[in-house]
């Protein structure tokens, strides 16, 4: 179980890290052609397409996997540091003198 998680993990890093660097920019654009900077203020936001839903996807998918691959380690060892301290044994206080 661990083992599959952790290779769709990988996958989904690999492909997440490619559709972010394909994405184009938000003014890469604007400059070519002479177009200004506020001609873009006021221009309807870009429509949720086919890269931004799989970018999306991949996403959370990476975080799911995060979550359950953090559960199933600790799972796995479920000891503590505290476990390993030795204490020293309690004594007995001391009878003030009378």
């Amino acid at each position: 179980m661990q083992t599959l998680l952790l290779i769709i993990h990988f996958f989904a890093c690999i492909l997440l890290i490619l559709l972010v660097l394909l994405q184009s920019g938000k003014g890469s654009a604007a400059g070519i052609f002479g177009a200004s900077g506020a001609d873009n203020i006021f221009a309807s936001p870009t429509a949720f397409n086919a890269i931004n839903k799989l970018t999306a996807a991949l996403a959370v998918t990476l975080f799911c996997t995060s979550i359950l691959l953090t559960v199933a380690y600790n799972r796995k060892s479920s000891s503590s540091v505290l476990d390993k301290v030795n204490l020293p044994a309690p004594t007995a206080p001391a009878n003030p003198a009378k």
